[in-house]
């Protein structure tokens, strides 16, 4: 079995090495042929990146310029050849015996499913899903309704990835991993794998989680959702109309955090449901407040579990 794992990597040299370590470090059986790729997205920190990577059986490809994350996997996965593809974040880890965790993934992920999302957890023992017991068919219903939701590690199906082209690119720096997904799953069912395979270093900075409420971060998912919604919004009204208003609630935060108010207020007023009041209503007072006191209230409700913590 040929495995890839491909690493974007953008300003990435100070933790790099400890991901690949978790990479190399691991024993793998005979029939694994690892191959790793190191897709570097024009970093200004280039130079120190590559004299790193050279310590390690890795291929290297670089952009001359900055051109986002979906730029960046969509180059490093045209340079694959493996079985499976494993996307893998540069300031993330596997965990120690992640060659025995996969072929355990391997054996029972439906050969039919061009995707797999495998358990993660923090580095302080936390689990990423939303319900980490679940192990089984993610569907196109699942996903517009926010069934499982949480951080996962992506694993495609190689053959099914190249023939696609890779991720859908919204041609910003920021990726919009959504679009894709709902995409594949739109024709065939998913997988979710209860196994850990991947440890997540949530909020280290520069990090999209340490940085998502900038207001230059907002933008971006003011952007993604625009995507999604020109795509699948008749999707959602069909399958998920309640899902399609709270989205819309998120998107209207967003724009407000992106200093984009009257854009703000018409989201917000259609996503508005009095069928959700307090939803609604939280989504107006988050407008109101202001990037700054909103970001306050959004990272106190996560710490008290009153929202979704990840994914």
């Amino acid at each position: 079995m040929i495995v890839s794992i491909i690493i974007p990597a953008y300003k990435a040299s100070t933790t790099i090495g400890t991901t690949l370590e978790s990479i190399f470090s691991a024993k793998r059986p005979d029939d694994f042929d690892l191959e790793v790729v190191i897709s570097d997205d024009g970093s200004p920190d280039g130079a120190t990146l590559a004299d790193i990577v050279c310590d390690y059986d890795v291929i290297y490809i670089r952009h001359d310029t900055n051109q986002g994350k979906c730029a960046a996997l969509n180059l490093g996965i045209a340079r694959t050849r493996g079985d499976i593809v494993i996307l893998l974040d540069a300031d993330d880890t596997l965990v120690a015996d992640w060659p025995t965790v996969l072929s355990t993934i391997v054996q029972t992920w439906p050969s039919d499913a061009p995707i797999c999302f495998s358990m993660c957890r923090t580095t302080t023992g936390e689990l990423t899903a939303s319900d980490p017991s679940y192990r089984g068919t993610h569907t196109f219903k699942d996903m517009l309704n926010d069934r499982h939701m949480g951080e996962y590690l992506p694993m495609f199906r190689g053959d099914v990835l190249r023939a696609a082209g890779g991720y859908r690119d919204p041609g910003m720096l920021y990726s919009c991993e959504m679009w894709t997904y709902l995409s594949f799953a739109e024709t065939s069912d998913l997988w979710i794998s209860d196994q850990i395979l991947r440890i997540y270093h949530a909020n280290r900075p520069g990090s999209v989680s340490a940085s998502i409420f900038t207001p230059m971060m907002a933008e971006r998912m003011v952007r993604c959702y625009d995507l999604i919604f020109a795509d699948f919004e008749e999707a959602y009204r069909i399958h998920a109309p309640e899902h399609l208003g709270r989205r819309r609630l998120r998107q209207a935060v967003f724009a407000a955090m992106a200093g984009q108010r009257p854009r703000a207020w018409s989201v917000w007023k259609s996503g508005a449901r009095w069928k959700a009041p307090v939803e609604t209503l939280m989504a107006l007072l988050l407008i109101l407040l202001g990037p700054g006191a909103a970001k306050n209230v959004i990272v106190l409700a996560k710490r008290l579990r009153l929202t979704r913590r990840y994914g």
